[in-house]
């Protein structure tokens, strides 16, 4: 692709302002052609990334605009949409397909699936606007002033899941900003630098590292939390707030800011997906369930703070406190799990779905709850059962020996 860009300078009209700039400093009207570049070649397809830097005012967004009128059909950023619809109901028929691009779009909360458009961030939309380019099967995207919307973390992590999203899905993505910072988890083909004065310079970048990993996660530290940690991060968990028993609490640290929690603590003893796992079919008596509470813990939590989502940082953190924990085998029943698949990348395996079926009249012992010990009432649980009916939470498995 071989990009030309310049624009003819507009002519003024003289006032009296105009005069007294032009006498105090001897200068006159700029007239003329102002060329930001001159054939400059780029070598771009679908698959690459393109990135135009520069400083403000350097022509970089001129000639991103250059390029974007030599490819139809390429999506552009844009933030400037009315829709009155809840997000999920916005990018197609397909709820899992719609679920994961907003996913990598860091836009993954359950509640702020429901929202409109209009009722979320600056920030937000600018990331929802990635979500409805994916959406569309674009095969090119371009940005401007990209990611200048979004704090450092959201910025990195959306970066580096545009890198993976070219690498996967074939997706170009023609980009321009002022934030070099982001250079290191994008790992743009070519960088056109605009210097101005018609001064460019195009480069394909040789980095000091392999496509791994985004680049702060060394900066990400495991510790031993508190049950009083969890309801800092309850506000962005779509269950309820409060918890059963709990077994271990692990935070996630960014430098000394807790960005991640994960809690564990008993499954149901009356697993029919274990049961049929581990052939423990049969009365259920106290020495067995000794035996499955040795052996088994249940991932109860799970929450990251929304800046570090979508960049396979949850997954990470779940392996590794996995792997910190005591327990031979960890099960996660998640709802969230039929959406974004995070389980996997953490060294679960499916093994079920829940069959339970809901009733909105449970029968219940006089002298037991439907968990064991609880303070449900029969109206509290009905409650809950007819929101949940049509819930069928994902069963997964993790070997922890």
């Amino acid at each position: 692709m071989k990009l030309s860009c310049s624009y003819e300078s507009v002519p003024k009209r003289p006032t009296c302002n105009t005069s007294y700039i032009q006498d105090m400093f001897g200068i006159d009207f700029e007239t003329g052609q102002n060329v930001i570049a001159r054939d400059v070649e780029i070598d771009y397809r679908p698959g690459r990334i393109v990135l135009f830097a520069g400083p403000s005012g350097s022509g970089k967004s001129s000639l991103l605009r250059a390029a974007v009128e030599k490819l139809p059909g390429a999506a552009r950023l844009d933030d400037s949409f009315d829709d009155s619809r809840a997000l999920i109901d916005t990018l197609g028929p397909d709820v899992r397909k719609a679920a994961h691009n907003l996913s990598i779009c860091g836009l993954s909360e359950a509640m702020l699936l429901l929202r409109a458009p209009g009722e979320l961030s600056d920030g937000q939309r600018y990331r929802y606007s990635l979500a409805r380019c994916l959406a569309g099967d674009a095969r090119t995207v371009a940005g401007d002033e990209w990611c200048a919307t979004l704090d450092r973390v959201t910025a990195r992590a959306i970066s580096y899941n545009v890198r993976k999203l070219a690498d996967a899905r074939g997706v170009g993505f023609l980009l321009a900003g002022t934030r070099e910072d982001l250079i290191d988890d994008l790992q743009p083909d070519l960088i056109v630098r605009c210097r101005g004065a018609g001064e460019v310079d195009v480069r394909s970048p040789s980095y000091g590292r392999p496509r791994g990993p985004i680049s702060f996660r060394d900066d990400l530290n495991l510790c031993v939390g508190k049950i009083s940690d969890w309801p800092y991060f309850a506000r962005w968990h779509y269950r309820g707030h409060g918890l059963g028993p709990v077994r271990r609490v692990n935070l996630l640290l960014h430098g000394t800011e807790k960005v991640g929690i994960c809690i564990f603590g008993f499954g149901p003893l009356a697993s029919a997906q274990r049961n049929r796992l581990f052939g423990l079919g049969g009365k259920l008596s106290s020495a067995r369930a000794r035996v499955i509470n040795k052996n088994f813990a249940c991932v109860s939590r799970l929450v990251l703070d929304p800046r570090y989502r979508g960049a396979g940082i949850g997954g990470w953190f779940l392996r590794k406190a996995c792997q910190a924990a005591p327990w031979p085998w960890i099960e996660l029943i998640s709802e969230m799990a039929n959406l974004t698949p995070f389980y996997k990348s953490a060294g679960f395996v499916q093994a079920g779905r829940s069959d339970r079926k809901h009733t909105d009249e449970p029968s219940r012992s006089p002298d037991r709850g439907f968990w064991g010990k609880s303070n449900w009432t029969d109206e509290t649980y009905a409650r809950y059962a007819r929101r949940t009916r049509h819930s069928r939470p994902i069963y997964c498995i993790r070997d922890n020996r």
